[in-house]
């Protein structure tokens, strides 16, 4: 064997003992993949944990812990020397870990990620810094499913998060997952703020409980091709005449970007409002998922095809005003006569 080789070998075999040596008693360590579970509020602040994040790491899962704060400088401070910056990383898994509050240095030192889970905490949006996300600009793909904490009004929820995310405009985020958190707004304010999600292709907002969405068509996520509202609490929608309704703004969106959506478990009124929407379903080019397995949702065509009912059995039931005024002045004639009496 050439002396070259050896000396390689050597070096490889010293490189994989200091990593070992170094390495949180929690943790795998590779020299581009970090993996830690169970992380207590201890071990994320140890010097065990610093010790084991090097610069040549790509991906560094943090997940099934118990970590109620992420402190400043998760990762390591690059504030007083650029080495320190973590300029190979490109994914952050922390994901089950009870986590309830972000300071606003936590994610620094990493401008090249892009790749951001906080999946399955308890995060109260309320407590972090608006520029939680400052430094990390590249990134493609956030996900935020049941990420809020479950006691919170979702109204909070998403007032602050859409400050803080203005705060940081994603230009090149292409992936938002917000599904499962109770989440009950999604008004003009929300629309705006995706609007600044110039890249967006991939929206996650079912297992909500959202009535309704406004949205601004093309102007806004113009490369956008999924779009997820299962199960929520739509149960009819906008006129297809008003510009920012949303089956007016997917129309749209297709004439620019071949986009999919998905309706599915919503529990839809199949009165005479839904005819447009049934009606939309049928002309529209936008690529409806499991469109033949949306029902109606109560009265006598319950659970029943939207796509299957006769335009016709679409009803609405008006209530006989005269009848109405004429049992009212009858109860209150009665009234008057019970208290002369």
């Amino acid at each position: 064997m050439k002396a070259s080789v050896i000396v390689v070998i050597l070096c490889l075999i010293v490189q994989q003992k200091n990593c070992v040596s170094n390495c949180h008693p929690k943790c795998v360590c590779n020299p581009k993949i970090l993996q830690c579970k169970g992380f207590n509020q201890d071990d994320i602040e140890s010097d065990e944990f610093a010790n084991s994040i090097t610069t040549d790491l790509e991906r560094i899962h943090i997940t099934d812990g118990d970590i109620p704060e992420l402190p400043r400088n998760l990762l390591g401070s690059c504030a007083d020397d650029s080495s320190y910056h973590l300029n190979a990383l490109k994914k952050l898994d922390l994901q089950n870990n009870g986590i309830k509050k972000i300071n606003g240095y936590a994610l620094h030192c990493m401008p090249n990620l892009e790749e951001l889970s906080l999946a399955n905490n308890q995060w109260v949006v309320s407590t972090v810094h608006t520029r939680t996300f400052t430094n990390i600009q590249n990134l493609k793909k956030l996900n935020l499913s049941t990420a809020f904490h479950d006691e919170i009004d979702s109204i909070v929820h998403i007032k602050h998060l859409r400050l803080v995310l203005l705060e940081n405009p994603f230009t090149k985020l292409e992936v938002l997952a917000l599904d499962n958190n109770k989440l009950s707004v999604y008004d003009a304010d929300t629309a705006n703020t995706m609007c600044t999600f110039t890249s967006l292709k991939r929206l996650n907002l079912a297992h909500n409980i959202l009535p309704r969405l406004k949205f601004y068509h093309k102007r806004c996520m113009p490369h956008l091709e999924y779009l997820d509202l299962s199960y929520n609490s739509i149960s009819t929608f906008e006129s297809y005449s008003n510009p920012n309704g949303l089956l007016f703004s997917l129309d749209q969106i297709q004439k620019a970007s071949n986009v999919s959506v998905k309706f599915f478990g919503n529990q839809f009124d199949c009165d005479c409002h839904l005819r447009e929407f049934q009606d939309w379903l049928n002309r529209t080019e936008v690529h409806v998922l499991q469109k033949d397995k949306l029902t109606c949702h109560d009265g006598v065509l319950f659970e029943k095809s939207i796509m299957s009912v006769p335009s016709t059995e679409f009803e609405c039931f008006s209530v006989d005003i005269s009848i109405s005024e004429d049992k009212s002045s009858y109860r209150s004639s009665y009234n008057t006569a019970v208290g002369v009496l």
